[in-house]
């Protein structure tokens, strides 16, 4: 059976530079960085690859990655703060919002873990650069697919 679309808003595919670390846990582990796989006014996704490797017939996070953050990434309606680094002038935009979905796969030696989290909370001024930079980037792409049809 398909997945029903939960996508409330257009998703642009771009590669946003967004640090995000967990809210509400006394022993949070640290901040991680990752880029998102899309965005939209409402929320993102975001894909973490995390190598893997056999231990007694067991896969295993090898040192170096946190596993804490990346089990907490995959329940729903968890918090998290994010920094989403908005280019070129490479502003941060604060946010907190919540694990919407989450999907995991494994292929070769990596482990996946493809994360939706909507946007909850954004002070005004910064919603007000967050759209600016997602029309930026709507333009942006309307203008390549402009570009592409007149070379055909």
């Amino acid at each position: 059976m398909p997945e029903q679309e939960r996508r409330h808003a257009e998703r642009l595919h771009t590669a946003i530079p967004l640090t995000i670390e967990i809210v509400g846990t006394p022993l949070p582990p640290p901040p991680i960085t990752v880029e998102t796989e899309d965005i939209s006014l409402r929320g993102l996704s975001l894909v973490i690859k995390i190598k893997t490797r056999s231990a007694d017939g067991r896969l295993s996070i090898p040192e170096g990655e946190d596993p804490k953050l990346v089990k907490y990434l995959m329940l729903d309606n968890k918090r998290l703060k994010m920094e989403i680094k908005i280019l070129p002038q490479d502003k941060a935009i604060s946010a907190t919002g919540k694990v919407a979905w989450c999907y995991r796969s494994l292929r070769d030696d990596h482990y996946f873990v493809k994360v939706g989290i909507s946007i909850e909370e954004m002070q005004r001024e910064q919603r007000e650069q967050w759209l600016e930079f997602l029309r930026a980037i709507y333009q942006f792409m309307a203008g390549l697919e402009n570009g592409e049809e007149l070379r055909k």
